[in-house]
């Protein structure tokens, strides 16, 4: 019987270890079709910005491809069982929130919302991987569009911690009186906090009394700031 039982453990490892191999596989395969589309999206964005009238959209539109290849580099790092690295750079985050809250304006208008930007934070940088900030960013935008809607303000201040940045949503009637908000929210906001703890920085979100909610992002500002 205890032989038996050992043959069983062994088949149920080999069976595991064979559906591992598959799952890597196809995420492999998956980061590697990411790639191609990846530089063609993003030597496009390039072009564009050569042209004066096309800037202020490419470089909104850029910041969202920071996310995609964030997101690349992450795949092909979980097929071969690691963790993709972050760099660690000054980045000027003004810019880089202004240019997420301008690529999420038109989806937040379709939706019937609209995205405003007030910042009150300028000359602020933090030392951090511009990518993953993006990420953190377009994730936080993405939430208050998609699961939130209404007025959407993005914020920055000056704070003990160094910068505090508001993603605030009031809600929108597609999502009022429903879970349907507070269910879709929990994986973009997790990524983003991720990606935020690559720069010593941290999240909360909490639900507004009068609806809605509101995403607080603190980052450390490097010492010159």
């Amino acid at each position: 019987m205890t032989a038996i039982t050992a043959l069983a453990g062994w088949g149920l490892a080999l069976a595991l270890l064979v559906e591992l191999r598959r799952r890597a596989a196809l995420v492999a395969d998956a980061a590697h079709e990411l790639a191609g589309p990846l530089t063609a999206i993003t030597l496009g964005i390039e072009a564009l910005r050569r042209q004066p009238a096309a800037r202020r959209r490419a470089d909104a539109l850029g910041a969202e491809v920071c996310r995609l290849q964030v997101a690349a580099e992450d795949a092909a790092a979980a097929a071969r069982g690691r963790r993709a690295q972050p760099d660690r750079a000054p980045v000027p985050v003004r810019e880089l929130a202004a240019r997420s809250s301008e690529a999420w304006r038109p989806a937040a208008e379709l939706r019937g919302g609209r995205v405003s930007f007030d910042w009150d934070a300028d000359g602020l940088s933090v030392s951090a991987d511009r990518r993953r900030l993006a990420q953190a960013f377009g994730n936080l935008l993405a939430n208050a569009v998609e699961h939130g809607g209404g007025e959407i303000v993005v914020r920055g201040r000056r704070s003990e911690a160094g910068l505090r940045i508001e993603v605030e949503d009031s809600g929108g009637p597609a999502t009022a009186g429903t879970g349907r908000a507070r269910r879709g929210r929990g994986r973009g906001l997790g990524i983003a906090a991720r990606a935020l703890e690559h720069a010593g920085g941290r999240l909360t979100s909490v639900d507004r009394p009068e609806g809605g909610r509101v995403a607080v992002a603190e980052l450390p500002t490097d010492p010159a700031a």
